[in-house]
């Protein structure tokens, strides 16, 4: 319970920040004081990428402290996942909204 807790915390504290990084334009033009128009789209990108491998982290330590079996799939698995996210993230260009949106989905596509 604790580790769903925690590891969904920072996934979707992740998450929620992420979804304003396209839209800085519109957020700078407005003047709304979004986390990304406030800090910038690279460093908010950088901190939503490590709140992703933070959780990720999390169910690596969870599963190292299960049983063989579990330890294995579970730290393996979410060890595997969190390599891939770090290794799509460093190809993402901030400048294009597509690449921005791929990343996205692919969040969503790794959470489940």
């Amino acid at each position: 319970m604790i580790f769903s807790v925690v590891f969904l915390g920072f996934y979707s504290l992740g998450i929620a920040l992420f979804k304003d990084i396209p839209d800085i334009d519109g957020d700078q033009k407005f003047g709304i004081q979004s986390f990304s128009a406030r800090l910038g789209q690279k460093r908010v990108f950088w901190i939503c990428v490590s709140l992703f491998e933070m959780a990720f982290g999390v169910a690596v330590v969870a599963g190292l402290t299960s049983s063989p079996l579990v330890k294995i799939v579970t730290s393996l698995g979410h060890a595997v996942l969190g390599s891939i996210l770090w290794y799509q993230a460093k190809s993402v260009d901030l400048s294009s909204k597509a690449s921005i949106g791929s990343f996205y989905m692919l969040i969503w596509k790794v959470m489940f």
